[in-house]
């Protein structure tokens, strides 16, 4: 079996049974640490993917990887953890947190703006860009806007938003050119 499938399975078993217990909101918070600690560390990966660890430390870090000082890891993300441990899938722990949070975004209407841009974009322009996202897209309720600073990109800029990419950016722009000259020459030689 693929291993997307299996993951979007248990995601969407963590969904429902969070749902069911109305801790939708807290699982989704916790998932997103857990992504976050995954990315920032190598270490969770060589754990949970250790076969001589027992599951009962697996599931310890696991609930250690979400709490915050504020929030202890409910038992939901318990429960869920250790059938996870049960089924020996702990390996595609990051590939159900994705697939959880795609899920969670698509129940909730969550919409995801990537904008990069050279330089920092003031608040004002951020909360402009966020409304008319919000103001044209008849299926979001809800807009994240994620800003990155790329000064590589030289000017303009590349907005993403769910699976729509507009790169306007001059680096972009440069390799269009670049491009229709090398494609110019080729018939030319």
């Amino acid at each position: 079996m693929y291993i997307g499938v299996i993951a979007k399975r248990y995601a969407r078993a963590l969904l429902n049974f969070a749902l069911e217990e109305g801790a939708e909101a807290q699982v989704y918070a916790q998932v997103q640490r857990l992504v976050r600690v995954y990315l920032a560390t190598d270490e969770m990966r060589h754990v949970l993917d250790d076969p001589l660890l027992p599951g009962e430390d697996k599931l310890r870090i696991l609930t250690e990887a979400v709490e915050t000082p504020e929030e202890q890891a409910g038992h939901v993300w318990k429960k869920f953890c250790a059938l996870v441990l049960q089924h020996k899938r702990e390996g595609l722990m990051l590939f159900i947190a994705h697939s959880y949070i795609t899920l969670y975004r698509e129940k909730k209407h969550i919409s995801m703006v990537h904008l990069i841009t050279p330089t920092e974009l003031s608040a004002q322009v951020a909360q402009r860009l966020k409304h008319m996202v919000e103001e044209h897209s008849s299926e979001a309720s809800e807009v994240i806007l994620e800003e990155t600073v790329d000064p590589d990109i030289m000017g303009g800029f590349i907005f993403q938003l769910d699976d729509l990419r507009l790169d306007l950016s001059v680096r972009h722009e440069f390799e269009l050119i670049k491009n229709h000259f090398i494609d110019k020459n080729k018939r030319i030689v």
